[in-house]
């Protein structure tokens, strides 16, 4: 009898072996895949990193390319903006001599013979500053008809529209130079 549990426990070890080398053989080609036939879990893995690695690359490369963009308008934003500065300093050193030249075109002479009626000076303040003629009138010179007389003089009036004209220059320029720094 003990023979015979000799020979029946080496067969048993000899058919444990075999199947604990199938199980290993097995499980290395889940893993490593058949060779010829790949498809294992250590090719899936390097696939789907090489997928990432592919995916994160592209992202990487928008990413730069919309910070360039974003770079490339700032520079512009710049350049239109140092334009509009030295725009806005040529305007004002213009207004600026025109206004100085006034008393040289517009004579005392004229101030006297031209009056400007207070009705005038109520309609370009509304203009100006936007208020209701009522609110305009109720401030300025209130009780005065619109045909009296105001205290402003035509070399006032020519000053101030020269300033609101400039202004008025400056701010277009100031568009301009926006619409230039938002187009593509």
């Amino acid at each position: 009898m003990a023979t015979l549990w000799t020979w029946l426990g080496g067969r048993l070890a000899g058919g444990c072996a075999i199947l604990l080398a199938a199980a290993l053989a097995w499980q290395t080609a889940r893993i490593d895949g058949l060779p010829l036939l790949g498809s294992g879990f250590k090719a899936q893995v390097a696939d789907l990193q090489r997928r990432i690695a592919a995916r994160d690359l592209e992202d990487a490369r928008a990413r730069a390319a919309m910070l360039a963009a974003r770079a490339q308008q700032a520079d512009a934003a710049n350049g239109q903006a140092r334009a509009h500065a030295a725009g806005d300093r040529k305007i004002q050193n213009q207004v600026q001599a025109v206004i100085g030249k006034v008393p040289q075109y517009v004579s005392a002479k004229s101030d006297s013979a031209c009056v400007v009626p207070w009705g005038a000076v109520r309609l370009l303040d509304a203009a100006a500053s936007g208020a209701g003629l009522d609110d305009v009138a109720a401030r300025i010179a209130p009780g005065q008809p619109d045909d009296a007389a105001s205290t402003v003089t035509l070399s006032e009036a020519v000053a101030l529209l020269a300033a609101d004209l400039g202004v008025a220059r400056q701010n277009a320029d100031q568009l301009d130079h926006l619409e230039k720094a938002v187009r593509p």
